[in-house]
C-alpha cells in the first residue's frame, strides 16, 4: 500500500505540473492566422468546404488574394472584404444594400446588377476550375463534386 507521504507527494506534484501547464499555455498563445484556413459555406444544395491553402499555394492553384477577393481600384489587402458584403440581394424597393454605398456612389452603381453570392461563387469557381482543368466543369450536373449533401 502507498504511504500517506507518497500520496501527498504525488498530489503536490500533480498540482505543480497543472500550474506549470496553465502558465505555459497563457504565456505562449498560438497566433491566429491572418485569414481563415478553411471555410464551410452552408448552402441549400449542401455544404461546400473551401480551403485557402489549396487555392493559394503554388502546388495548388497559385491564386492571389485579388483573384477571388476583387474590389475595384484597390490593390491593398486591407480593402479585401467578404463576398457576402457585396453579393446580396437588393432591397425590396430595388435599391442597392447600404454596404455597397460604403464604397460606391449611388449613381456609380445605378442599374448595375450584382449577382447573388451563390451565383457569383458558381461563376467564379467554375471558371477557375475549368482553367486549371480540375473539379466541376461548366454546365456540370455533378453538384456533389463541391457540395457535400
Amino acid at each position: 500500500m502507498t504511504s500517506k507521504k507518497q500520496l501527498l507527494f504525488a498530489y503536490g506534484l500533480a498540482i505543480h505540473l497543472l500550474l506549470v501547464g496553465i502558465i505555459c499555455y497563457a504565456a505562449f498563445p498560438v497566433k491566429a492566422p491572418d485569414e481563415p484556413i478553411r471555410i464551410m459555406y452552408q448552402t441549400n444544395a449542401g455544404k461546400v468546404l473551401f480551403d485557402h491553402h489549396t487555392h493559394t499555394a503554388a502546388s495548388g492553384y497559385g491564386a492571389s488574394c485579388f483573384d477571388c477577393h476583387h474590389h475595384p481600384g484597390d490593390e491593398d489587402e486591407s480593402s479585401l472584404i467578404a463576398c457576402g458584403e457585396c453579393h446580396q440581394a437588393p432591397s425590396e424597393d430595388g435599391s442597392m444594400p447600404e454596404s455597397c454605398l460604403d464604397c460606391h456612389d449611388e449613381e456609380e452603381i445605378e442599374g448595375s446588377e450584382v449577382p447573388a453570392r451563390a451565383d457569383a461563387f458558381h461563376q467564379q469557381c467554375i471558371e477557375c476550375h475549368e482553367q486549371f482543368e480540375k473539379g466541376p466543369q461548366a454546365g456540370s450536373e455533378n453538384c456533389s463534386a463541391c457540395h457535400v449533401l
